[in-house]
């Protein structure tokens, strides 16, 4: 079997779903010059446009650089899942934290949320396309369980969830690998790479500047200010935020030594016509309860939408269309005969506690990253708390003080990753299996 390598910034956009429903690119021209800014963001994901609009909307002079094209990685080819939360496990951050620190958390990853519905509808943002619902299911039953969490994020979160049992959740998803699950009337799915070109055009319109196919390659402190060279200029700023995401690449080595890009895969399979009605029945996202999880949907079009797996290898296997075959036809296996048009991957990055990064590191240096795999939500947050926190002083983005920068373990990171990955794979198998 032979391997690709997932992302290689700087070439064209991927094949994917997203691309091929894309709005017009935004085919900003490289940076050429020298020019100044109050602040200059690194990465021109959704963590990086979200900075950069609110900041240019605050009335700051931004300029953004994209080593490949705006949105070119995961926030833009993702499973286009909305809904709050973080990577790490909301028991967990309850355990680390209490019950009081835990919901102010949850509350701020809900505002991302509608920062993302708002923007979308107030803008008029074109192509985004939400759609309403989000479902959470089990492969395996324990209904004693899903009801307890409904409950607790009911009642104790305020966050309305509404338990599906197995009879009802069969009519929603026409396969006998799900026993039940809860449905989250505030969830949606959208377009994501449509919704962060929408706002790099506003950003634009406010006068902010974005330059396409221009790798950062050095920092060095100039006086009060930061100097950022690139291939073919600089930027000259006050502040400097650093949005790589899993796409890091030896700008900020001290950033860089904290991320882990951890690979994850989503294909899509033409359009099903009158057949889509026969394994989904919802406008809802589905996602299931592993760690690393099984998520899909209906696109517009009627296509069916699948990702799942992940790896801590920046590599992407050769047979990774049957792979993902493999994995939406153990749950539908009526799809069997479904012709797939598009098959790709992309990197995630992560912290080792699955918790954002949003802190000063030095004087005028920020580190706005690792949102792993919570994205949609959390880059608008991001943005949001960032522009607070250099316009206002505002101290709102402390709030994950208590997730400081953590070590990726270096070239044993990505081996530990796939440990943890498996042997939680092992378990969520065996669980299976004990029901079947």
């Amino acid at each position: 079997m032979t391997h690709s390598r997932m992302d290689r910034p700087g070439q064209p956009y991927l094949d994917t779903y997203y691309t091929r429903t894309m709005e017009p690119p935004l085919d900003a021209a490289p940076l050429t010059e020298r020019v100044e800014a109050d602040i200059c963001i690194i990465g021109g994901g959704i963590a990086g446009i979200s900075c950069a609009y609110e900041l240019a909307s605050a009335g700051k002079s931004v300029v953004l650089l994209e080593a490949g094209q705006i949105a070119w990685g995961a926030s833009g080819r993702n499973g286009g899942v909305v809904g709050p939360g973080f990577a790490a496990d909301g028991a967990a951050i309850e355990k680390k934290l209490g019950l009081k620190a835990a919901k102010k958390l949850f509350d701020l990853s809900r505002e991302g949320v509608e920062i993302f519905r708002s923007y979308t509808e107030k803008l008029s943002l074109p192509g985004v396309d939400m759609r309403p619902g989000g479902l959470l299911v089990s492969r395996y039953p324990d209904a004693q369980a899903m009801q307890a969490y409904a409950r607790k994020k009911t009642r104790e979160y305020g966050y309305q969830l509404n338990y599906v049992p197995t009879e009802q959740l069969r009519e929603l998803v026409h396969s006998d690998r799900y026993f039940d699950g809860v449905y989250d009337p505030q969830g949606f799915h959208a377009h994501s790479l449509n919704y962060c070109l929408g706002l790099a055009r506003e950003i634009r319109r406010l006068s902010g500047r974005i330059f396409e196919n221009t790798r950062a390659l050095s920092l060095e402190r100039q006086g009060a200010d930061h100097l950022i060279t690139t291939q073919n200029g600089s930027v000259r700023c006050q502040t400097v935020v650093a949005c790589q995401g899993g796409l890091v690449d030896g700008f900020y080595r001290t950033l860089q030594r904290t991320l882990l890009p951890i690979g994850t895969f989503v294909t899509v399979t033409e359009p099903l016509g009158s057949r889509a009605q026969e394994v989904i029945n919802t406008t809802a996202a589905i996602v299931d309860t592993r760690m690393a999880c099984d998520y899909f949907r209906l696109t517009p079009d009627g296509r069916l939408l699948w990702g799942g797996g992940m790896t801590g290898k920046a590599l992407e296997p050769a047979n990774l269309e049957q792979q993902m075959r493999r994995g939406f036809t153990s749950v539908f296996p009526q799809l069997s005969d479904v012709k797939i048009d598009a098959t790709w991957s992309g990197l995630l990055g992560y912290a080792r506690h699955r918790m954002p990064y949003l802190r000063e590191l030095h004087d005028g240096i920020w580190a706005a990253t690792a949102l792993g795999g919570h994205g949609i939500n959390v880059g608008p947050l991001i943005g949001r708390l960032m522009a607070e926190a250099l316009v206002e002083n505002g101290q709102r983005h402390k709030m994950l003080d208590p997730y400081d920068l953590t070590w990726n373990g270096s070239v044993f990171g990505p081996l530990a990753a796939d440990a943890v990955y498996h042997w939680e794979a092992l378990k969520e198998r065996y669980y299976e299996w004990r029901f079947a």
